[in-house]
């Protein structure tokens, strides 16, 4: 008698009824399985040299970015200019006064535009630009240049300032303030700046810094409601100005990022003043006012209203 054998994938035998062995072979390695061992190893090696090929990219990104090459244009460290040396060496600038500490801001790096000196230092010929209420612009650039903050270094600057004297002329001997030429002469110093460094396109002026120590600040106007109406110039409203006007309700004059700074009073003048009248010395003036009440609006000075009108309003 032929037996049969059954052969199964456990190598098992089993009898068939008609007393024979049936022989079943069952091959594990099919067709249909083996096509999809085939994709599956694809699939497993495609996954592998997709997961290579990110890791790979961010490997070269993180080595170009940390290695990235410098060019003679952004690793320039600016010498400053003979205008700035006049500036800090001026004999009525009192540096130890002014000194900025780099210990108080915690690493803070300011770079300073050297700009040409029609931008600030010209307007030096007249003395009171730098001593009158206005000259914060004076001494901020000042204590900014002689500071440990300062850095010349543009690339590791967290700040730029741009040094742009525009109120020298806002308070004048014959009271007739002049502030006219103040857009067109920022427009200008931007213009240059952006030409010859990229950081103010870079930021398109967010980290820019400007002083418009002057009634109504940034919108640099003399009269309110002709200020209201311009409101800040357009080429303004991305960057930081620091102002000595400030109210507490919405103004135009205010729709900028700006910080309230005080008006100037010279150190100078506080020591002097000081020496002559002691805090705690003897008074024989009990107030004095030099406004301009609007009664006689010729007198443009106001100064007639410091005597006339304190005396016949408030006494």
């Amino acid at each position: 008698m032929k037996y049969e054998k059954v052969i199964d994938m456990l190598g098992t035998q089993r009898p068939l009824r008609s007393g024979g062995f049936y022989v079943r072979m069952r091959f594990l390695h099919s067709t249909r399985y083996s096509r999809n061992l085939e994709k599956s190893f694809c699939y497993r090696f495609f996954r592998w040299i997709l997961w290579f090929s990110v890791l790979l990219y961010f490997l070269s990104s993180f080595i170009v970015t940390r290695n990235k090459p410098t060019t003679s244009v952004s690793r320039t460290i600016v010498s400053p200019s003979k205008n700035l040396h006049s500036l800090v060496e001026d004999p009525s600038h009192n540096s130890s006064a002014m000194r900025i500490s780099s210990g108080l801001f915690k690493g803070l790096k300011v770079y300073v535009y050297d700009l040409p000196s029609k931008y600030n230092t010209d307007w030096l010929s007249n003395e009171r630009c730098s001593s009158h209420l206005f000259a914060s612009e004076v001494a901020i650039h000042r204590a900014l240049i002689s500071g440990d903050v300062r850095t010349l270094d543009p690339w590791e600057a967290d700040f730029f300032f741009v040094p742009v004297y525009v109120s020298c002329n806002f308070s004048t001997v014959n009271g007739f303030p002049a502030i006219g030429h103040a857009r067109s002469l920022i427009s200008s110093a931007i213009k240059h700046v952006s030409s010859q460094l990229p950081f103010w396109n870079r930021s398109l002026g967010s980290d820019h810094v400007f002083v418009a120590s002057h009634d109504f600040g940034s919108c640099f106007h003399t009269l309110e409601h002709v200020a209201m109406a311009d409101g800040v110039p357009e080429f303004l409203r991305n960057s930081i100005i620091l102002q000595t006007f400030g109210v507490k309700h919405k103004h135009p004059c205010q729709e900028v990022d700006n910080i309230v700074i005080p008006p100037y009073v010279s150190p100078e003048r506080v020591r002097t003043t000081l020496g002559e009248s002691p805090l705690t010395g003897r008074r024989d003036i009990f107030a004095y006012f030099r406004g301009k009440m609007e009664v006689h609006p010729k007198n443009v000075s106001g100064r007639f209203y410091s005597k006339y009108d304190f005396v016949n309003h408030f006494l």
